[in-house]
């Protein structure tokens, strides 16, 4: 039986950066994707933001690792030229009960040192974004977009080019332990199968996370909740009203009930999105994205039943974006997020019972973000276990 050192599990952003950053001093890296396309589940259906890490306080993996890979993403990008713009971020209040809330924002984004962040006025809202009504809002300069299609690609080449093997159309149908190793059986989807033996198993699957962590050991116990995020868009130069400069528009948190358990999502917030120019380069472009949704469904990727009308959306942002109407929004994509059951934080962690099988699980937003940050600190953790 072929064995190979390092077996990563799930080709989205989170699997790249981990192959690409292990690639760096270990050898016999191979990185396994079922689909046929790198990023085609979470990691491609998303806003494409840059967080800066404001709400995260109660969740100590979550805030460090998103202050830590946005710092380390903006980088990539530029040294990979991947199209990345610092549009700046609002998050607007429209009453005094949200105000205060933008209060508790600023004041932990104080508390934890992020760069930048201040409380500004419903004024220095309509400066910033005529069209937005709030009587405050925090701002974050550092937040941006970035070309999510484009960073996989350059991970992948990048990984690729460290010595990293990357296999799409391959999906991991078993992980068995054995002693200290495992063994794997693959699927390959033009046809056949194969089984082999790995050192390391690193559980980057994503909406199937859970599935992988209890198939290696079933104390686990872990559940992933899909949460379907849909999208509409607008074109900003349809008429006066609608009119924006290029900066993501967000609410205060609102809460999602899961088996009736309050949650706070970030709600369905305003995205500009890239166009290309003329002599070919991305920038800004007229149309907006208007969404994520939160709602809970029973089928990983059911992307499209019962998806909510443009009236929705319309309600969700009336009252700081007043002059969108529901003739204005066209349907676009949908996505799922990989909501751990069991709490909001990211798990990131050896296995108890086999310590050489590495599970993220629950790595929704900012993993997008944190990417290069939890591939970072996956190596450590294997630099931990090995004595490194």
């Amino acid at each position: 039986m072929e064995k190979i050192p390092v077996t990563i599990i799930g080709g989205g952003v989170i699997g790249c950066a981990i192959a690409n950053e292990l690639a760096l001093t270990m050898s016999g890296v191979f990185l396994f994707e079922k689909n046929l396309y790198l990023g085609d589940e979470q990691s491609g259906r998303n806003s494409g933001v840059i967080h800066a890490g404001i709400y995260y306080d109660k969740e100590p993996l979550k805030s460090s690792l998103c202050v830590e890979g946005k710092k380390l993403l903006y980088e990539f990008c530029v040294s990979h030229d991947v199209p990345i713009v610092k549009t700046g971020k609002i998050i607007v209040a429209c009453d005094d009960k949200e105000d205060i809330r933008v209060d508790k924002y600023v004041a932990n984004a104080v508390q934890r040192g992020l760069s930048g962040i201040k409380k500004i006025t419903g004024d220095e809202v309509s400066r910033l974004e005529p069209n937005v009504h709030a009587v405050s809002a925090l701002y974050s300069p550092g937040t941006g977009i970035f070309d999510v299609p484009a960073y996989l690609a350059a991970l992948a080449k990048s990984a690729s080019s460290r010595g990293a093997e990357i296999l799409k159309e391959t999906k991991v149908a078993a992980v068995r332990p054995s002693g200290d190793s495992f063994v794997v059986d693959v699927e390959y989807g033009r046809g056949g199968t194969e089984t082999f033996e790995t050192d390391i198993v690193i559980n980057a699957a994503g909406l199937y996370s859970d599935e992988i962590a209890n198939m290696i050991n079933p104390d686990n116990k872990y559940e992933i909740l899909p949460l379907r995020g849909e999208y509409y868009r607008f074109n900003s130069s349809r008429r006066p009203g609608l009119e924006m400069k290029g900066m993501n528009v967000y609410q205060v948190q609102e809460p999602f009930f899961v088996d009736g358990i309050e949650h706070l999502g970030i709600g369905i917030h305003l995205t500009p999105t890239f166009n290309i120019s003329e002599t070919g380069k991305r920038v800004i472009g007229k149309n907006v994205l208007l969404g994520p949704t939160s709602i809970v469904v029973k089928n990983k990727n059911d992307y499209e039943t019962e998806r909510q009308g443009a009236e929705y959306f319309v309600d969700k942002v009336i009252k700081f974006f007043p002059d969108l109407k529901i003739e204005d929004l066209e349907m676009d994509y949908a996505g799922s997020r990989a909501k751990l059951k069991q709490g909001n934080d990211f798990v990131i962690k050896r296995d108890d019972r086999y310590p050489n099988a590495v599970h993220l699980v629950g790595i929704d937003s900012p993993g997008l973000t944190s990417s290069l940050a939890i591939a970072k600190y996956v190596g450590k953790l294997l630099n931990e276990k090995s004595g490194a």
